[in-house]
């Protein structure tokens, strides 16, 4: 067995890699070419830090995203058939090790807290809880829509940067959504006023049927909530990835019957 960066590879092989990595998951995820990458340019994942580890063919993949001295796990897996032979720590060492050699001083990763033996790993690597990260989902709805201004999503996301309690997690963070805005995605915003004065705001992408909430704070969990209906509009769902658990947006999704799909660890190593 020997591990390659994962440059060495073409995007193909890598997405394939990936998703083998990901079946039989606690959450499925399955990329195509466009999503794959997307999740490289929109995560800066660095694959000259990505590691590949390669039995008779490649095996597990750790991938490595770098933003100045600080990193992040943006996926790892390995093949069904090369599990339980230590492949996946071998490859992630071997790119935490890279991400230290190009100047990374912390790595930041989130896991599924059911995922008992992934967190053993991380734990046993030396990674910290931070805090509980919720992906939540709430149904269209067929009821009133919060009065809102429509703003620029960077007007919304200068109000956010200045209100929200805690950073944002690293798919959320403005790092993130600045790659989408220069990809051209089309990013909205909005705020909620009270008496003169903007109570919350969201920064959110327009999916059909879905609207898929990027940034938000509010000054409480009503502003939150009426920040998140009037992103949804009438009768269309609602997806917010990645809270902060006990955070106004959180606790908003759970007032307003949202559904916790999955709740992550987020962890920190330091280098």
């Amino acid at each position: 067995m020997r591990v390659e960066p994962a440059s060495a590879f073409d995007l193909g092989e890598l997405r394939e890699l990936f998703n083998e990595g990901f079946s039989e998951y606690l959450v499925p995820m399955q990329l195509d070419d466009v999503a794959f990458r997307d999740h490289l340019n929109g995560n800066d994942v660095d694959l000259d830090c990505s590691r590949v580890a390669i039995a008779d063919r490649p095996a597990a993949l750790a991938l490595i995203a770098r933003r100045g001295a600080v990193g992040w796990v943006g996926g790892m897996g390995t093949a069904p058939t090369y599990r339980r032979r230590g492949l996946g720590e071998r490859v992630l060492v071997a790119g935490l090790d890279a991400a230290r050699g190009s100047g990374c001083r912390e790595v930041w990763l989130e896991v599924i807290e059911e995922n008992h033996a992934a967190i053993a790993l991380y734990e046993k690597l030396g990674f910290e809880f931070v805090r509980e990260l919720v992906v939540w989902s709430l149904p269209a709805r067929e009821d009133g829509v919060p009065a809102s201004q429509p703003v620029d999503a960077e007007r919304a996301q200068a109000w956010i940067a200045a209100h929200r309690e805690s950073p944002e997690p690293w798919q959320r963070a403005d790092e993130s959504i600045a790659g989408m805005r220069a990809r051209g995605a089309p990013l909205r915003g909005l705020t909620i006023d009270r008496d003169g004065e903007v109570a919350a705001a969201a920064a959110f992408r327009d999916d059909p049927d879905l609207a898929v909430i990027l940034q938000i704070a509010g000054v409480d969990y009503d502003a939150a909530a009426d920040a998140l209906l009037a992103a949804a509009g009438r009768e269309r769902g609602l997806r917010l990835s990645n809270a902060p658990a006990g955070e106004p947006p959180d606790r908003a999704m759970e007032r307003l019957g949202g559904r916790a799909v999955v709740r992550q660890h987020e962890m920190r190593l330091a280098l």
